[in-house]
């Protein structure tokens, strides 16, 4: 059984007991965390306004220092709570460019939040199943630049990887472990 099908499996025996399963997946900016939810998104036959992406929930101040300043985390608990509850996916976020974003979705059977410095302790408790991504951060930065380079990044934007969204990522690792917080480690990142 390959890292994908045991990940599967667990969700699958988690939602045997339950009528919705929380997911939660984070790993370095760059790691796969999309990657990997639009393929649990493809096996379950959720609809991809569906799957909660922390990159479109920026806070107010997306350029901050603090390692937290990028997303809006009252919002994201807000989700948190009520999916666990078992309610709609109903929110308005809004994503890096400032754009607006509306959702209003049915809660499908399993229930995926993906992003960065997802793992924190006092969110831990939302999660039937919490995933870190064990992708090695320079290879994940490498790769977030070459995407960011196809999707028409400029070169200034790019350097953030070094300069700001890595170094973060590395300091929220530090503190927070979330290989240690997940519940289940993912070793396919490539």
């Amino acid at each position: 059984m390959n890292n994908f099908e045991a990940l599967v499996s667990e969700i699958e025996r988690i939602g045997k007991n339950k009528p919705h399963v929380i997911v939660g997946i984070t790993g370095f900016g760059g790691s796969g965390k999309s990657y990997l939810s639009d393929r649990l998104r493809d096996y379950f036959g959720i609809d991809d306004n569906q799957i909660v992406r922390i990159d479109n929930l920026y806070g107010p101040n997306p350029r901050g220092s603090s390692i937290f300043d990028q997303s809006d985390w009252e919002l994201i608990e807000s989700i948190l709570k009520a999916s666990s509850a078992g309610k709609r996916l109903e929110y308005q976020g809004k994503d890096y460019k400032g754009k607006i974003l509306y959702f209003d979705e049915d809660l499908p059977e399993i229930v995926i939040f993906e992003g960065i410095r997802l793992l924190q302790p006092k969110f831990n408790q939302y999660f039937d199943i919490s995933v870190w991504i064990d992708c090695p951060q320079n290879f994940a930065v490498e790769r977030a630049k070459a995407r960011d380079r196809l999707q028409g990044e400029d070169e200034e934007t790019i350097g953030r990887w070094d300069t700001d969204w890595g170094p973060k990522d590395k300091k929220y690792f530090d503190i927070y472990r979330p290989d240690q917080l997940a519940s289940f480690i993912y070793e396919d990142y490539q």
